[in-house]
């Protein structure tokens, strides 16, 4: 009887240990990945005040973990199709040697987890953008899309607007305004991105 009774007691133990293991595993917080090759950031500059020119970033990382979202953006990979602008954009206007990340962190809460595959939301956020040295918190607007259960697209529903004055880079507007002759170039610049996201 005393074998009986040892042995139910360790099934029970066994088994509870069992259901408290899966149970962790089963409420671990799924971990997302940006796949840097389907993601686009993009700016558009003012000049002249008409003149529209898009740079993009190709160098872009980031992960979304139990709702909280960071992403890292490599001034240094700045391409506005022109090498030359390229260059004076990353010396003069980001100074990559002195600051070569931009930083975004947000938290996106538990959006994510209510999204069935082909469903997607609106939501509108806050944010703090790091870059120059400087922190500030700003608002996002975005469409969050679960394409299916393994691939997350997250995009902006509008343009941030990012100005040069809240980053102390208005020194190097200037400079660059310059190089060109002069001429005039927005302090504001507006910002849409495209994030695609796989779940690890």
């Amino acid at each position: 009887m005393k074998f009986i009774t040892a042995f139910a007691v360790s099934t029970i133990i066994l088994l509870s240990t069992s259901a408290h293991s899966h149970d962790e595993l089963t409420t671990k917080p799924a971990a997302w990945t940006l796949d840097a090759q389907n993601t686009r950031v993009n700016f558009i500059t003012i000049k002249k005040g008409n003149i529209a020119e898009s740079h993009i970033f190709n160098d872009v990382s980031g992960s979304v973990i139990a709702g909280k979202a960071s992403i890292t953006i490599k001034p240094d990979s700045v391409d506005s199709k022109v090498p030359i602008r390229n260059e004076r954009m990353r010396e003069f206007l980001f100074e990559t040697q002195v600051y070569p990340s931009i930083e975004i962190t947000a938290n996106v809460g538990d959006v994510i987890g209510q999204l069935d595959a082909g469903d997607s939301s609106l939501i509108t956020i806050p944010a703090t953008l790091s870059m120059h040295g400087i922190s500030k918190e700003l608002t996002l607007d975005l469409r969050v899309s679960k394409l299916n259960n393994d691939t997350l697209l997250v995009a902006s529903v509008q343009p941030v607007l990012v100005r040069a004055a809240d980053y102390n880079m208005l020194d190097g507007i200037t400079k660059l305004s310059s190089l060109v002759n002069k001429l005039p170039i927005a302090e504001t610049v507006p910002v849409n991105f495209s994030l695609q996201l796989n779940k690890n």
